[in-house]
């Protein structure tokens, strides 16, 4: 291999985990839109940390709102989806023989989306689903 390529791949793995770690920062949307034949593709990606156990519901509420302003523009809907990931950390600390469990408040939840969308172009619908995952960002610190 050149030193050429090597500095090359280097810069591309380096691209790629400054990549990964922004898209895995709390609070920080990623958003990737392009066309594919006709359809519009959007992915995204916002991680939160809430005390609500039911925060899938408000994630479910904002994409809701995102499709009927998808519709409203004359878009058609392929899919929106989404996935979340939740984490809650739990210790459990023994001393003597008996065991004490404390769960910490705070939830991590990792949402994935994915909407495929036609008749709305590229920067709208990305517009559309980068503020359905604003609204659900500034929910969680509500």
């Amino acid at each position: 291999m050149s030193e050429h390529n090597h500095d090359h791949n280097h810069s591309q793995n380096n691209h790629a985990s400054r990549l990964n770690q922004l898209k895995s920062a709390t609070g920080s949307i990623y958003i990737k839109r392009m066309m594919h034949d006709e359809a519009t593709v959007i992915s995204g990606s916002l991680t939160v940390v809430t005390q609500d156990p039911h925060f899938t519901e408000i994630v479910a509420e904002a994409l809701e709102t995102a499709g009927a302003k998808i519709t409203e523009l004359g878009g058609i809907i392929g899919h929106i989806k989404a996935t979340t990931t939740t984490t809650n950390t739990k210790m459990i600390s023994v001393t003597d023989e008996s065991a004490m469990i404390k769960e910490a408040i705070d939830i991590k939840v990792v949402i994935i989306i994915a909407a495929i969308v036609f008749l709305v172009d590229e920067k709208t619908a990305g517009d559309i689903i980068r503020q359905a995952l604003v609204s659900v960002r500034k929910t969680a610190k509500g």
